[in-house]
């Protein structure tokens, strides 16, 4: 698919396009290097199949949402990381980071893929999802989703500044709401969670690179901390709520 520009304002983009595709990168970054790669791509998740080999009908499974994608096995989910990872990787700058959010299965292929591609691993970042009030006050978290950390330069050459990054956060999927207002994609995540790696990992004015924008909830954080975002989306309705929710940050951010 060609790439398609639906915004370019104050210095942000959003790119209706194919994260796959260097041409996206292109015109989503037009000769900017980023500074942070923030990637939530689709996750590792396997074709429901029965006993006997047959996938699994909707009548046999809870019907998914639309933006969920499913992998015939693991080495394709391989390839496909492969594919949007390699141009990613190029658009990164010199000294830049980049966070790749993931389940179980997918953080051998995003971690040896990111390796082969030359950058080096610096750990993850757990998200822990509260659960419902119990008696007593009491809240229980469970591990809901992880962000495996890169960077250019090996962690042992990094300055005492860089030594004690984020590395749990613990709050709730949607406690702002902003997920249900942006038509709840089943990916989005929340500001708490967000805004300590964006303030982390990238300063006032750098370039985010997020290939996977969803409902643009990354690239919205991203108005609101004063950073400038390169995103690209391949579902047009996603694009399009992309390019809505940062019209309506900027909007908001000149008040």
């Amino acid at each position: 698919m060609q790439p398609n520009l639906l915004l370019d304002r104050d210095g942000h983009r959003i790119v209706h396009g194919d994260s796959r595709l260097a041409a996206s990168y292109r015109v989503a970054l037009d000769g900017q290097p980023a500074a942070l790669l923030h990637a939530d791509p689709p996750y590792c998740l396997l074709v429901r199949r029965n006993a006997r080999g047959q996938e699994r009908s909707a009548k046999g499974a809870k019907i998914e949402h639309e933006a969920v994608t499913r992998f015939e096995d693991v080495g394709r989910y391989r390839l496909f990381t492969r594919a949007w990872l390699t141009p990613a990787v190029d658009a990164l700058a010199p000294d830049g980071h980049a966070l790749v959010w993931t389940n179980f299965l997918g953080r051998a292929p995003i971690r040896e893929t990111a390796e082969a591609l030359g950058l080096c691993f610096h750990g993850e970042v757990q998200w822990a999802k509260l659960g419902k009030q119990g008696q007593g006050n009491e809240r229980l978290a469970r591990i809901y989703e992880v962000a495996l950390v890169f960077g250019r330069a090996p962690a042992a050459d990094l300055g005492p500044a860089d030594q004690s990054p984020p590395r749990a956060l613990i709050g709730g999927y949607d406690p702002d709401g902003e997920g249900r207002t942006w038509q709840d994609h089943p990916n989005h995540k929340a500001w708490s969670v967000l805004e300590p790696l964006l303030r982390w990992y990238s300063r006032p004015g750098d370039r985010v690179l997020e290939p996977f924008s969803g409902s643009g909830s990354t690239a919205a954080a991203c108005v609101r901390l004063d950073r400038r975002v390169s995103a690209i989306e391949r579902r047009e309705h996603w694009a399009a709520t992309s390019t809505d929710r940062v019209s309506a940050a900027l909007d908001a951010s000149r008040g």
